[in-house]
């Protein structure tokens, strides 16, 4: 058998211009590492400097192929710039991620949408609650905007308890039109909130809106989240109080959905065209109140206060 680790060329063409490590040419060749660095030395051919883990291709290869790290981690491990590991991997003819992948492998978490999860999720979206994907479609976030912060301190902590985590810190905007404050919540990306935004998005009129999935039951948990979001309770001088529902995201057909779900619930209610919404009879309104239970965050209490405490 050729003792290839005692050939010039084979040492040259291996360690210097393919850039393999000493450790896969001592496989390759059916040795050990240390009889490639001694033949490698008595060649004169120069010996990287090991440490330089970004030059070794089987080590890029590993991290970046098989571990899927990105360029930022493994520049990290490393002790290098980004760029260096971007352009070792262009040189090794590794290919390299698209835009959308490599936020994906840089910001990827995970977690696990338990069905009290979904149920949650399932009353904040059809209020003011948003999933939006990531580029390249592998990834997605929470977005929540209210203007309470206590809100979503309090959701930022519910969240937090399924094990979706706030991204940075709840911001605030002003109404350019009304002056009026709003506040911004946003979740770290989890590739898992992509089933649950291909279900609840559609795209009409080229532009992605809500619609709500087919055989989407409503809970006390989904209406009372959906009613904190976007709902109110009317007080006309006569008759009774009511409730209204803002469906001004959905179409007809998700709209109908939502009243028949009402409806098998043993609640009135109907749509009004006029200002898009649906509204509760005032004789469903006390019964409706009762069945979501108790508000769990004091900003709202006034959509329960049935009697118009003043």
């Amino acid at each position: 058998m050729k003792k290839l680790w005692r050939d010039q060329d084979w040492l040259w063409e291996q360690y210097i211009v393919r850039e393999k490590s000493t450790c896969a040419m001592a496989k390759e060749a059916g040795c050990g590492g240390t009889a490639i660095l001694r033949w490698l030395r008595k060649f004169d051919i120069s010996i990287y400097d090991r440490n330089n883990l970004w030059q070794d291709r089987d080590w890029l290869w590993e991290h970046y192929i098989t571990q899927e790290k990105s360029t930022y981690v493994m520049a990290k491990e490393a002790k290098c710039a980004p760029s260096t590991i971007y352009c070792w991997l262009h040189k090794n003819n590794i290919p390299v991620r698209d835009l959308g992948e490599a936020i994906f492998f840089a910001t990827r978490n995970s977690v696990i949408i338990t069905p009290s999860l979904l149920e949650f999720l399932g009353g904040e979206i059809p209020g003011d609650g948003n999933v939006s994907i990531l580029p390249g479609g592998r990834s997605a976030c929470y977005r929540h905007s209210s203007k309470y912060k206590e809100y979503l301190i309090w959701l930022s902590e519910r969240l937090g308890e399924w094990g979706i985590k706030q991204a940075g810190r709840i911001t605030d905007h002003k109404d350019k039109e009304t002056g009026a404050i709003y506040y911004h919540y946003v979740s770290r990306s989890y590739p898992e909130l992509v089933p649950i935004y291909k279900a609840w998005y559609s795209k009409r009129d080229g532009k992605m809106k809500k619609t709500v999935p087919k055989g989407f039951k409503l809970t006390p948990i989904k209406a009372r989240q959906w009613y904190i979001g976007d709902g109110g309770l009317k007080h006309p001088e006569r008759p009774r109080p009511y409730i209204n529902l803002a469906t001004c995201d959905f179409d007809r057909p998700s709209i109908e959905h939502l009243i028949a779900e009402l409806g098998r619930l043993g609640f009135g209610a109907t749509y009004q065209p006029s200002d898009n919404t649906i509204n509760i009879a005032t004789h469903s309104t006390k019964d409706f109140l009762k069945w979501i239970g108790p508000c769990p965050i004091s900003c709202y209490d006034y959509k329960w206060d049935y009697e118009k405490r003043t």
